[in-house]
């Protein structure tokens, strides 16, 4: 089975967008905003770290850690996801953009700096979850890369995996008539990581 952007996006669809709202207490579409922004940059955050063989071994190690964790029930996962977890994974995939990153998405979609980031730690372990499964399933194929792996999610463009996620979760992201203006804020957030 393919794991792509579509994976995450019907993953997200599934009592994700709906279990982060309650707990921010935001608006499912204002989730899908920030999400459709975010889970892209997070993705071209963790290849620019793993292009480096420390980054790229530190990020191995903590996706195997997450591979553990039940993504069955989403909603669940979310209720429960350790917001102080997340805000430090968050620290790592951002370094020292973290602060610009979430200011950009913040701006962007008009929902408050506090509650996108938020929203991205409790959405942060539920992707390192789900790619420390996918990482397992690749190790077993000859060839296997992690930067391969986190590329092949960004595969058909930055814009395009954005407005893919944003469809595939109902957000308002991609039904905005300012598209343009989020693409351009996500290729700007995603030029730090190249």
């Amino acid at each position: 089975m393919a794991f792509d952007m579509n994976s995450i996006g019907e993953l997200l669809a599934q009592g994700g967008t709906s279990a982060i709202g309650k707990r921010v207490k935001l608006k499912q579409s204002d989730v899908a905003q920030v999400l459709s922004a975010g889970v892209p940059a997070m993705i071209a955050g963790m290849k620019k770290n793993a292009s480096t063989s420390g980054g790229a071994a530190s990020l191995s190690r903590a996706l195997t850690d997450h591979s553990k964790d039940s993504t069955k029930d989403v909603g669940a996962f979310l209720k429960n996801a350790d917001l102080s977890d997340g805000k430090k994974i968050l620290g790592h995939v951002f370094g020292d953009n973290l602060d610009g990153v979430l200011k950009s998405i913040s701006a962007n979609t008009g929902v408050t700096k506090g509650k996108t980031t938020s929203i991205l730690a409790l959405v942060a372990p539920l992707l390192l979850s789900c790619l420390g499964s996918q990482q397992q399933t690749q190790q077993q194929n000859a060839g296997f890369s992690l930067t391969g792996l986190l590329g092949g999610l960004l595969g058909g463009g930055q814009q395009q995996s954005t407005s893919l996620l944003g469809g595939l979760l109902g957000g308002a992201a991609a039904s905005e008539p300012e598209d343009s203006n989020e693409g351009g804020l996500l290729d700007s957030i995603l030029n730090i990581f190249r």
